[in-house]
């Protein structure tokens, strides 16, 4: 494991300390995991004070909430992308994949248990459920079911986000994760939507 007391300050500036910080927790992210991501350590690689990023954050959880809320966002960019292509719920799904294998620590922390608690950070539970809605359109067309009552869009969701869980745990080769996702991709039906009876 990377020694975290070793790495150097970083300047910045004031105005841009939440941003600072925000980065400084995703290169710890992805050095050491969620669990070592903490506000005095964000701090002293940003080269502050724990004071100074406690006028912007609450908490460890209050930090981890937000950079989970940027993760959701930049992920509803790429998928957005996907959706205006051809064959858009294949599209959306690899894009899905992709950023899992791209950000693999950011994605852990997004679908660990702060989405669990999501309600308490609504900055995050609008981004999540920005992906969460986005998703289900491109699965079934349809904006007006919710989620928890979409059987199709549940399943294009569980398809996607098991890949990506399957292919960051190493379970697949990660020189093979990309095509072989592709393939199933490809080959995977769109779910037919079937109302609640």
């Amino acid at each position: 494991m990377n020694d975290l007391t070793n790495t150097p300050r970083r300047p910045y500036h004031r105005r841009n300390l939440p941003d600072a910080l925000r980065a400084a927790a995703r290169s710890i992210l992805d050095e050491a995991g969620p669990d070592v991501v903490g506000l005095r350590e964000a701090s002293r690689r940003v080269g502050v004070s724990a004071t100074a990023a406690y006028r912007h954050f609450a908490n460890k959880e209050d930090l981890l909430a937000s950079v989970a809320a940027e993760g959701f966002r930049e992920l509803a960019a790429a998928m957005e992308a996907g959706a205006t292509e051809n064959d858009p719920l294949h599209a959306v799904g690899l894009a899905y994949v992709d950023f899992a294998l791209q950000k693999r620590g950011l994605f852990r922390l997004m679908f660990g248990t702060i989405l669990v608690e999501r309600a308490k950070y609504p900055e995050l539970n609008a981004a999540a459920s920005a992906v969460f809605d986005l998703l289900q359109r491109v699965a079934v067309g349809a904006d007006e079911q919710p989620r928890e009552d979409n059987s199709a869009g549940m399943a294009a969701w569980g398809l996607v986000h098991g890949l990506s869980s399957l292919f960051i745990d190493g379970l697949v080769p990660e020189a093979h994760a990309r095509g072989l996702a592709k393939e199933i991709l490809v080959h995977t039906p769109r779910p037919e939507y079937q109302p609640a009876a």
